[in-house]
């Protein structure tokens, strides 16, 4: 890229250039990512949804991908690559460095019969300060069928709500989706047991629940009925260490308090993340 002052701008405002190259087509981001300088590219693909930036990185030389997720926090590097096909996740792994495949693969080991082993990394998300049509544009724009449920997330993909799709289509399409979207969320936590989380309350009302890390970063979504086919599968209800359920249902007690004081938070700074 020879234009000095885009070059300033993906360096200064990382975020916001992430939002506009969203919406650009596949093939041309990739190609942009592939002529940037790595420690530029870098931070503007962490900000991007990682359903398309994991699409960018699989239209790019394995090279290429490989020097992009390389300088990527580790736990950005992991959302991206849980979205790689297993033959372009192969590719890239050549030429990543050991210590970096290592610290990827780490982050990306949920213990077995847990919501993150469990979950589909492809969700529907969408920033909480786009527009109602802003958002209607990119879900049809998708070459999925959207879900039923848009979850909505903040500049540093953490949950901060959800919104039915009937909801957002007869909204006004000026309103940003924090503002219409719903607060009650219903995580699970990625780490808890699959059989504690068959009795958590968000089954009675909803056949898919967003599964969040410890710093309630959104991973994926898992549905009720892979969930339950898994933990019967398995017959792991008369194997289970009492510790260890105890342990799992401690984790959904503070992710629960985890989220209520960043609602709480979020209500006396209506203003945090806007600038100025």
């Amino acid at each position: 890229m020879d234009n000095p002052l885009s070059r300033e701008f993906l360096m200064r405002y990382p975020v916001e250039a992430a939002r506009i190259l969203e919406q650009v087509s596949v093939e041309d981001v990739a190609a942009l990512f592939s002529e940037l300088p790595t420690q530029t590219g870098a931070p503007v693909m962490a900000s991007m949804l990682p359903e398309k930036a994991a699409a960018c990185l699989q239209t790019m030389m394995a090279s290429s991908a490989a020097k992009l997720v390389s300088e990527l926090h580790v736990s950005s590097a992991t959302r991206i690559y849980r979205l790689l096909a297993p033959a372009t996740q192969d590719a890239v792994s050549v030429h990543l460095a050991d210590k970096t495949l290592r610290r990827v693969h780490h982050h990306m080991g949920y213990p077995p019969m847990s919501a993150g082993a469990l979950l589909d990394p492809r969700i529907d998300m969408l920033p909480g300060n786009v527009t109602v049509a802003e958002a209607i544009r990119r879900i049809e724009r998708l070459d999925r069928a959207a879900s039923c449920e848009v979850y909505v997330i903040d500049d540093a993909h953490h949950l901060i709500g959800m919104l039915d799709l009937g909801k957002l289509l007869i909204s006004d399409h000026h309103s940003k989706l924090k503002d219409i979207m719903s607060h009650k969320t219903q995580p699970l936590s990625a780490h808890a047991s699959a059989e504690t989380l068959l009795s958590h309350p968000g089954w009675a009302t909803h056949r898919r629940l967003p599964v969040v890390e410890r710093d309630n970063t959104l991973v994926g979504v898992l549905h009720y009925s892979y969930l339950q086919d898994s933990v019967l599968e398995t017959g792991s209800f008369s194997s289970r260490d009492p510790l260890e359920n105890l342990l799992s249902l401690a984790s959904l007690y503070w992710l629960s308090v985890a989220q209520l004081l960043d609602s709480l938070l979020s209500i006396a700074r209506p203003d945090k993340g806007e600038r100025p």
